[in-house]
């Protein structure tokens, strides 16, 4: 499971936006700390060390490492999807015959063919701007979660989903 790094807004109790920020990370159900840079000198000090301008630049959110000024929602949902992975929820999409993760507009699947009343997990597949972050791994392991909701036995022929699922029986 991932590692939830570490969630800070930067704000005042007295800003409207900041106010905005505090109920959108509220509804990711996700800890964070506030840090009223007005109110308080140290935080005001770790916020100036975060800019070159040494200006209080507030709201920011911070997730780990990386540094959002003012963002839109939709920026702060993109960064805690690449930073948190564990947020993605997989689909099953019996129709296509496949299992989706949707990531920030781009779509990793994994497809499968029914033979026998055998479900064979033939391939998959992670766009190519998000490969190299682990999400072929988590698109795996939620399939295989999906399928043990849903009662499913599968074999799994992609040599990647064979590996994946044999490092996970470990």
């Amino acid at each position: 499971m991932d590692k939830i790094p570490q969630i800070k807004l930067y704000g005042s109790n007295t800003c409207h936006k900041t106010h905005y920020y505090q109920r959108l990370l509220d509804e990711t159900g996700l800890s964070y700390e506030f840090l009223d840079v007005v109110a308080n000198e140290d935080h005001g000090e770790e916020l100036r060390n975060l800019y070159e301008n040494r200006k209080l630049n507030f709201p920011t959110i911070t997730i780990g490492q990386k540094k959002l000024r003012n963002p839109f929602k939709e920026d702060i949902d993109k960064w805690l999807n690449k930073l948190i992975t564990s947020r993605l929820n997989i689909e099953h999409d019996k129709e296509r015959m496949q299992f989706t993760l949707h990531i920030n507009g781009e779509l990793a699947k994994v497809t499968y063919s029914i033979k026998e009343e055998k479900m064979y997990l033939n391939h998959s597949e992670v766009p190519y701007n998000l490969r190299g972050q682990g999400i072929g791994k988590i698109l795996v392991e939620k399939t295989f979660e999906q399928l043990n909701k849903e009662d499913y036995k599968a074999i799994a022929v992609c040599p990647y989903i064979r590996i994946v699922a044999q490092r996970s029986e470990k």
